[in-house]
């Protein structure tokens, strides 16, 4: 059985600022880039447990967990009950765990 895939706002929002980032330099790496992260996140339908911890595991109560994309982080959550999962954060590998001190500020 499959899982539902959630894209959060925040997480769109991450896409986005990532797309720009990269289409600034590259125009046709930023469109590859999109796709391909877009068959990434749907592939969490099945089998999301598969991938491992996110470092922000440490911060929160909630299990989170982290697939690693180009030099980018999906972080998702997985609701087994519901058989969904939440994409909460895209992040640029270099950039600090949610919730470390100085995030903020990148």
């Amino acid at each position: 059985m499959k899982y539902e895939v959630i894209v959060t706002p925040e997480a769109q929002a991450n896409i986005a600022q990532a797309y720009r980032y990269i289409a600034e330099r590259s125009p046709m790496n930023a469109a590859k880039w999109l796709r391909d992260l877009y068959a990434e996140i749907d592939g969490l339908e099945t089998f999301p447990r598969r991938f491992g911890e996110a470092r922000e595991r440490a911060k929160v109560t909630d299990e989170i967990r982290e697939v690693i994309f180009k030099s980018h982080r999906i972080i998702f959550t997985v609701d087994d009950k519901g058989r969904k999962v939440h994409v909460i954060y895209i992040r640029h590998g270099k950039m600090r765990a949610v919730g470390e001190p100085g995030e903020a500020e990148e």
